[in-house]
């Protein structure tokens, strides 16, 4: 296996095909792991490995010494696969800044008249609630407000979870009924 280390210090052209495509599939094994575990995309990964194996059998007849070569091989393929990295980071923000302003100050806005809603809908609910029958407030309250379930309703109003199940209906639909005529007469 590690004997095609030693074969990158040769041109590869001057190499059979079979021995090629050998060199290339242990290069291939040797550094895939390591990349993909940098970038988290398969094709992204095969990209930088092409790009990082045609440096590494350019540059391999060029070296002085064999005893360093397998950390030098991982070395100048993670400094490709961080050269991707830095192209496709400044390649997206050259994309997508002149969008992000235009969309900030949209959101902005949006954000703005929905807070307004929701202090108008949360301000007419509450008046819609002030309505109701005191029955129906009071279990609407201990319910929806204090989180109660219906076993400690029943316990503390001494009902039944029949009545009480019936009673929060009756609320519910009264409350909607107040809520929506507030809501459309306001609009």
């Amino acid at each position: 296996m590690d004997q095609w280390f030693y074969f990158l210090r040769k041109p590869l052209s001057n190499l059979d095909t079979t021995i090629q495509k050998l060199i290339y599939n242990s290069y291939y094994q040797f550094v895939y792991r390591d990349i993909y575990c940098m970038v988290y995309d398969h094709s992204l990964t095969e990209d930088i490995i092409q790009d990082s194996f045609l440096k590494v059998i350019s540059n391999g007849p060029k070296m002085l010494s064999e005893t360093n070569i397998r950390a030098w091989i991982k070395q100048l393929t993670r400094n490709t696969a961080l050269d991707h990295l830095r192209r496709l980071k400044r390649d997206r923000q050259v994309l997508v800044e002149p969008y992000v302003n235009i969309s900030d100050t949209v959101l902005n806005k949006i954000s703005v008249a929905s807070e307004v809603e929701i202090k108008e809908r949360d301000n007419l609910l509450h008046q819609a609630i002030a309505e109701l029958k005191l029955d129906y407030r009071t279990i609407l309250l201990l319910f929806y407000i204090e989180g109660k379930s219906y076993r400690e309703i029943c316990q503390e109003l001494h009902l039944t979870e029949q009545v009480l199940t019936q009673r929060l209906a009756r609320a519910r639909k009264k409350l909607r009924q107040h809520f929506l005529r507030k809501w459309t007469d306001d609009e």
